[in-house]
């Protein structure tokens, strides 16, 4: 019995020992809360943080004085733009004689410096003509109407081309109360300009001023008309724009006809450029679209070049 008693005394001894001697990976008594899956997959495991970064070398004080923006000069347009707000908050905040005396010279020079560019210009304005806007629109009171006499001229000569290869449809509606007055409004145009003018009923019934006219067959649909009365240009043979939808003056007629034909290249070109009188000595898209070099003398010639042909 005592034999028995000192064997397991021995035995449970060495258990701490024999747990320290196994191997990291099967310590059962260390690792027991893992159970049978005990093995770790070293991906699981968080990444380092990455290193630090070196703190950038400061620039010396002569390297910052050289990246530093250069000081504007006093009087300057960019020193005024920055002081002037500056000098006027202190003149309101403090009103002494020092500082109201500071903002109203400064002032001063803003105003006198406009003056001088403004003499300048005129000077520049009077040696150049592509930048005298009194050449390409008159200024002056008694050359204002000869140049608005050649407008109307223009829209006369426009307006019988037009009446040479197209016509006028004019849709209407027995119950329509704006379409009798638009009637009239094309009949007198057709009488002034030979235009050829088709009426239109939308429901089969005429008007007391419509001697002739001929029943809607589907082309209102194809056009997409919406409301009466509405009026169409019609350049055969498939070639239709419309003008008007609604009651319209006869001078917002002939311009709406007139610019229907224009923008889809119904008029020679000299007549357009004499329709388009305000249009004289103006750049195109394309002529502003293009790149320049940043060259001022470069561009401005490039510019007076294109400008030569326009007037």
């Amino acid at each position: 019995m005592l034999s028995k008693t000192v064997l397991l005394a021995a035995l449970v001894l060495s258990l701490p020992a024999m747990a320290q001697e196994e191997p990291s990976g099967g310590q059962f008594f260390t690792r027991k809360s893992e159970g049978w899956f005990w093995y770790h997959d070293p991906k699981d495991d968080p990444k380092p943080p990455p290193p630090p970064q070196p703190e950038p070398a400061k620039p010396s004080a002569k390297e910052a004085e050289k990246a530093a923006p250069a000081k504007a000069a006093p009087f300057s347009v960019e020193w005024l733009r920055v002081n002037m707000p500056k000098l006027l908050d202190a003149a309101v905040n403090n009103p002494t004689k020092e500082n109201v005396e500071a903002y109203l010279y400064a002032q001063r020079v803003t105003m006198d410096k406009s003056q001088r560019y403004a003499e300048q210009a005129q000077r520049v304005v009077a040696s150049d003509p592509f930048l005298d806007e009194n050449n390409r629109v008159p200024i002056a009171s008694y050359t204002k109407p000869f140049f608005l006499r050649q407008a109307q001229e223009g829209k006369i000569e426009a307006l019988k081309h037009i009446s040479s290869v197209g016509g006028l449809w004019v849709f209407f509606d027995s119950k329509c109360h704006y379409c009798a007055p638009q009637v009239n409004t094309a009949n007198e145009l057709a009488k002034k300009y030979g235009l050829i003018t088709k009426f239109i009923s939308m429901d089969g019934k005429g008007l007391p001023s419509v001697k002739q006219f001929v029943r809607d067959r589907g082309q209102a649909k194809r056009l997409n008309l919406k409301i009466t009365p509405t009026t169409v240009l019609v350049v055969p043979p498939n070639n239709y724009f419309v003008v008007s939808q609604g009651m319209m003056a006869q001078d917002q007629l002939i311009d709406r006809i007139l610019l229907a034909a224009d923008s889809n290249s119904l008029l020679p070109k000299e007549m357009s450029a004499k329709l388009n009188s305000y249009d004289r000595g103006v750049l195109t898209n394309e002529d502003t679209q293009q790149g320049r070099a940043d060259d001022p003398k470069e561009w401005v010639k490039y510019l007076k070049d294109r400008l030569e042909n326009r007037y």
